[in-house]
C-alpha cells in the first residue's frame, strides 16, 4: 500500500473512532459512520445504531488473533524497539529536570499498561471495541510529528533548539513506523492491542 494512501485512510479511521467514543460519554448529534471498506472487520450490523449495539463474534476474534499472533508479536516488538530508540535519543536532548519528568511519565504509563495486562477481569464487548480503536489511535500518534512535538514541548518546556532536534527525531521515527505499518496487515495492527489480553476475551466468550 502506498504510504500516503495508508495515512489518509488511517486518518479517517482515527477521527471516526474519536467521534464514536464521544457518543458513549456525552450527548452529541449523530455522525456519519466510518467508510465500510475500512471497518468491514467486526462492522456494525445493517441498520446502524450506537457502537454498543454492534454484534461481536468472539470466537472469530480469538481465532483471528491466534492466526495472526506471529505477525502481531513481530509488529509489537518492532514498535517497542522504535519507541525505545526514540526515548534514548530524546533523553540526550533534555536537561536533568526535564529528563526526570519524562522518565517519571514513562514509568506511570508502563505501570498503567502493566495493570491492564495483569487484570483477569473478562473484557466486555465495548472494551474489546475500544481496544481495537486504541490500536489504530496508536498509529496516528506514531506517524504524526507536529501534535507529538507540541505535546512534548508543553510537558517538558522544550526550548527552540530542543524543539528543532526533537522534530528531527520524530521525522526519523515516523519514517521507521511507516515502513513497519506498510508491511503489517491492517487486521494485525487493529488486533495488536487485544493480543496480550486474549485470555480475557476467551474467558468472557467461554462464560457465555
Amino acid at each position: 500500500m502506498n504510504p500516503r494512501v495508508f495515512v489518509a485512510l488511517l486518518t479517517v479511521v482515527v477521527f471516526a473512532a474519536g467521534y464514536l467514543a464521544r457518543l458513549l460519554t456525552e450527548p452529541a448529534p449523530s455522525v456519519p459512520p466510518a467508510p465500510a471498506a475500512l471497518t468491514r472487520e467486526f462492522a456494525p450490523p445493517a441498520g446502524g445504531g450506537e457502537r454498543r449495539q454492534r454484534q461481536l463474534d468472539r470466537a472469530r476474534l480469538v481465532a483471528e488473533i491466534q492466526k495472526l499472533r506471529p505477525q502481531i508479536e513481530v509488529y509489537s516488538a518492532q514498535m517497542q524497539e522504535i519507541d525505545a530508540e526514540f526515548d534514548r535519543e530524546f533523553l540526550r536532548l533534555l536537561r536533568p529536570d526535564q529528563r526526570e519528568r519524562y522518565v517519571a511519565t514513562q514509568r506511570k504509563l508502563a505501570e498503567r499498561d502493566a495493570k491492564r495486562a495483569g487484570s483477569r477481569e473478562p473484557l466486555s464487548d465495548e472494551e474489546i471495541f475500544r481496544e481495537q480503536d486504541r490500536s489504530m489511535t496508536w498509529v496516528y500518534w506514531k506517524i504524526t510529528v507536529t501534535p507529538r512535538l507540541e505535546m512534548l514541548t508543553r510537558a517538558h518546556q522544550l526550548d527552540a533548539a530542543q524543539q528543532n532536534e526533537t522534530r528531527a527525531l520524530l521525522v526519523l521515527r515516523r519514517s521507521k513506523f511507516m515502513a513497519l505499518f506498510d508491511s503489517t496487515p491492517h487486521l494485525g495492527i487493529r488486533l495488536s492491542g487485544l493480543a496480550p489480553l486474549i485470555e480475557r476475551v476467551a474467558a468472557t466468550a467461554a462464560a457465555r
